[in-house]
């Protein structure tokens, strides 16, 4: 990976570098949190502004990230206290050594993914004590949003064709999820943004899992959606090894990963309609759910899918 460019490399304020008295070492980079190497006192640590807005309460992820470090997972727990400073919350950060692997899809590869997080969600059901993070909601929820449904006609004004791709998709998730009997369901504490590019290896070993800014409760299979993605059939396979899904797991699992897809999405058609933002056809979005994978079974087949 080529370095960012010198005027992509932002500094932190220096009110946040001396109140923790560090030295900024290097940028390393991010989309919505920001993140630089420091140290202090000789010790490497991770630096991280938070978006503006960040994704519920940081502190339910600062004690998910403590509470996985007491059960041996080398995740990076918080150093010190947060700092909100120019508007912008701050965290410091323990460094994990490592790097996120090449990804090769190999099936070896794939399925090690989907054990691990099998092993990793043994320990996170642990702690469904925290109960539900403040600023989240459940797969369901999230689909069922009258703003959402609002504004996904909104959308239809600058951009009809993808816009009935997602309206139809977030009814046929509602549908889904109207169909299954939710009542008493266990739910987990999820990552929710697991898959290769959060994880860390050095020398074959496991030596980080990051990323927990979004971590909350959920349905188990909720954490599939970055990794699976529709396309990785195989780690859905591993965690089947490791942790068997029973029928409900397997019913949930594509109107839960398009329910992820929609995350933001009303929030960001607003801004597009209110002249924010540049309008624009939400093609990622639209890419994952044109994807068709047979553990999706029938039912998920769109009419007339464009290409």
């Amino acid at each position: 990976m080529q370095p960012p460019e010198e005027n992509d490399c932002p500094s932190p304020p220096a009110e946040v570098v001396n109140r923790w008295a560090l030295r900024v070492d290097s940028y390393l980079g991010g989309r919505a949190n920001l993140h630089w190497r420091v140290s202090r006192d000789g010790r490497p640590l991770v630096l991280r502004r938070y978006q503006e807005k960040p994704i519920g309460d940081i502190g339910y992820e600062l004690q998910v990230l403590q509470r996985l470090d007491a059960l041996g997972w080398p995740v990076p727990v918080a150093v010190d206290d947060l700092l909100v400073v120019d508007g912008r919350t701050w965290g410091l950060f323990m460094w994990l050594p490592g790097a996120s692997p090449a990804v090769t899809e190999s099936t070896s590869e794939l399925r090690a993914v989907g054990r691990l997080l099998a092993r990793l969600h043994a320990d996170l059901e642990t702690l469904v004590d925290l109960g539900q993070r403040p600023g989240c909601q459940l797969a369901e929820a999230l689909v069922a949003d009258p703003v959402l449904t609002r504004r996904l006609r909104d959308y239809e004004r600058l951009f009809p064709e993808q816009a009935h791709i997602l309206r139809w998709h977030a009814d046929r998730a509602n549908e889904y999820f109207d169909s299954l009997d939710l009542r008493g369901r266990r739910l987990i504490v999820i990552h929710s943004d697991f898959g290769l590019p959060n994880l860390l290896y050095q020398d074959g070993n496991l030596t980080g899992v990051i990323d927990f800014e979004s971590t909350h409760l959920n349905h188990r299979v909720s954490d599939f959606a970055l990794a699976w993605r529709a396309k990785r059939d195989e780690i859905v396979r591993g965690y089947d090894e490791v942790r068997p899904l029973d029928e409900l797991d397997w019913a949930l699992l594509t109107p839960t990963l398009w329910s992820w897809v929609f995350l933001g999405v009303a929030e960001e058609i607003h801004a597009m309609t209110t002249g924010a933002i540049t309008p624009h056809g939400f093609d990622w979005q639209v890419g994952v759910l044109r994807r068709r994978s047979p553990l999706m079974g029938v039912g998920a087949e769109y009419p007339n899918l464009p290409g």
